[in-house]
C-alpha cells in the first residue's frame, strides 16, 4: 500500500459495525429510560386531602380551614385516629362540637389551638362541629371502627 492511501472495508463490514453500534446504543437508551421510570420519589406520607403537607403522621388527619370552609367535609376517621385544622385563613377560626372538643380559637396560618394541636377520636359516630366565631360555618367527622 502506497502512503496516503487506504481501504475501505467492504459494504457488508461496515453496515455490520453500524448496525453493532446502533443496538449497543438502542440497549443502553432503553435501560436507562426502564431504570428512570422505576425510579419513585414519593415521601413516606404521601399528600392527600388530609395530608396537605405530606408530614402527618399515619394517625393524624388535617382538615384544611380555606375561606371560611372546612375540608374535606365530611372527613372519614378510624377509631384511634387524631384529626388537626390547619387553618389556610388570614382570620382566626375554631373547630368545636359542644361536650365533645372544642380546638379553641385557631390562629390564621396555624394548625395550632388554644388547647393543642389534635383531638383524638376513640368512639365510632358521626361528629358534627363548628367554627365558634362563625356561626355559618360547620363540617362533619364520621369516626368508623
Amino acid at each position: 500500500m502506497q502512503a496516503g492511501t487506504c481501504v475501505a472495508p467492504p459494504w457488508g463490514m461496515a453496515n455490520d459495525a453500524i448496525a453493532k453500534r446502533s443496538t449497543v446504543g438502542a440497549v443502553v437508551l432503553f435501560g436507562l429510560l426502564a431504570a428512570a421510570c422505576g425510579s419513585s420519589t414519593t415521601p413516606t406520607s404521601p399528600m392527600s386531602p388530609t395530608n396537605p403537607e405530606g408530614t402527618n403522621p399515619p394517625n393524624l388527619l388535617t382538615v384544611t380551614i380555606t375561606n371560611g370552609r372546612y375540608s374535606p367535609n365530611p372527613v372519614m376517621v378510624k377509631a384511634g385516629q387524631s384529626v388537626n385544622w390547619l387553618n389556610s385563613d388570614s382570620i382566626a377560626h375554631s373547630a368545636t362540637d359542644p361536650g365533645v372538643f372544642d380546638t379553641g380559637n385557631i390562629s390564621p396560618t396555624s394548625a395550632h389551638s388554644d388547647n393543642g394541636d389534635q383531638v383524638m377520636f376513640n368512639t365510632a359516630g358521626t361528629y358534627n362541629y363548628h367554627c365558634a366565631l362563625h356561626a355559618n360555618e360547620s363540617a362533619t367527622i364520621i369516626v368508623t371502627q
